[in-house]
């Protein structure tokens, strides 16, 4: 071997490429003590009178929603929803494809910043898990409803009812309850076990009462 490609070689391995630094997640060096505290304390502490003028006018209208609506709509039938034509769709098969498209949104979120390891993942991640959970439960109001007599919808159920009938497998409703009985599963498993250490720390730092026995269920 000659002496040129020995010293090709030695400045070969003797090279190194510079690697950029990743931009600090946590400024002026705080510690996880902190961390912990400013997190913990959005649950411990008493929310902002800001919160609660956003919070009760939120609270009215889905009272109005669910109490004046859904009332309204039982009692009248499904007609008020557009259901009266059976070639095109009406409000709850709409608005149920609409909040899994939501659903959908979150997790893909959530997937997207956890197979690509990005570090600051886990905060958007925790708000993309519970939008996803929320949306999906939002999404099953509508094909219960749709029935008409929204007490009867257990009959969706994959299970034989008082009256020895089967459900019609074929039947695009029951493939709503497999679908989001499904994704709602699966999403929150995925949100729990992301969840874990935070349920835990908080339940490590709750005072004995209500919060504790909860608290202890769930963990």
């Amino acid at each position: 071997m000659s002496e040129a490609t020995t010293q090709a070689e030695t400045n070969t391995n003797t090279v190194k490429i510079p690697v950029l630094e990743r931009e600090q997640l946590i400024l002026n060096k705080r510690s996880y003590h902190w961390i912990t505290e400013r997190i913990c304390g959005v649950v411990e502490g008493r929310q902002p009178f800001l919160w609660w003028i956003l919070f009760i006018p939120s609270a009215l209208i889905a009272l109005v929603g669910v109490v004046g609506g859904l009332t309204y709509l039982v009692s009248t039938g499904v007609g008020v929803w557009g259901n009266t034509n059976r070639v095109m769709w009406g409000w709850p098969i709409v608005n149920f494809v609409f909040w899994i498209g939501i659903g959908h949104a979150g997790t893909l979120i959530s997937a997207i910043l956890f197979l690509t390891r990005q570090n600051w993942r886990t905060s958007i991640n925790r708000a993309a898990e519970a939008m996803t959970i929320f949306a999906v439960m939002c999404a099953g109001i509508f094909p219960a409803f749709h029935v008409g007599r929204v007490w009867m919808a257990w009959f969706l159920a994959p299970i034989p009812n008082s009256n020895a009938v089967w459900q019609n497998f074929k039947s695009p409703l029951l493939w709503d309850v497999f679908a989001v009985s499904t994704y709602f599963t699966v999403s929150l498993i995925f949100w729990f076990l992301g969840m874990v250490p935070d349920l835990a720390t908080i339940r490590d730092r709750c005072k004995p009462g209500i919060r504790k026995f909860l608290s202890l269920i769930h963990i």
